[in-house]
């Protein structure tokens, strides 16, 4: 298979996770919402506390996400294995590079 292909795999089966991860935390911090938390406050409380739970899922997903990245960017060797023409890392490294290269004032 070729870098792009690679790429892209790679790219569908992060997003498919990330929404994977993101179902998975909404889950079950809904679950210890109404476990734990729902008992303590009346009804009326609760229109405004899904909405939070749901905010703080995505971020919780987003962050954990991030780190898997992360963890996956410093074990393998991305330019091997995938186009980078596709990913931010090229552009930071780019980036990066030009910051050193420029001239000093």
């Amino acid at each position: 298979m070729t870098k792009k292909g690679n790429t892209i795999i790679f790219i569908i089966a992060a997003t498919a996770f990330n929404i994977f991860l993101t179902s998975l935390l909404f889950i079950g911090m809904f679950f210890l919402f109404f476990v734990f938390i729902k008992p303590l406050i009346s009804d009326n409380f609760i229109v405004f506390v899904l909405p939070i739970v749901f905010i703080v899922s995505v971020f919780l997903s987003f962050v954990i996400y991030r780190a898997l990245l992360r963890r996956i960017f410093q074990d393998v060797d991305m330019n091997k294995y995938f186009n980078t023409d596709f990913t931010f890392i090229h552009a930071k490294r780019k980036k990066d590079k030009a910051d050193t290269d420029a001239p000093k004032a």
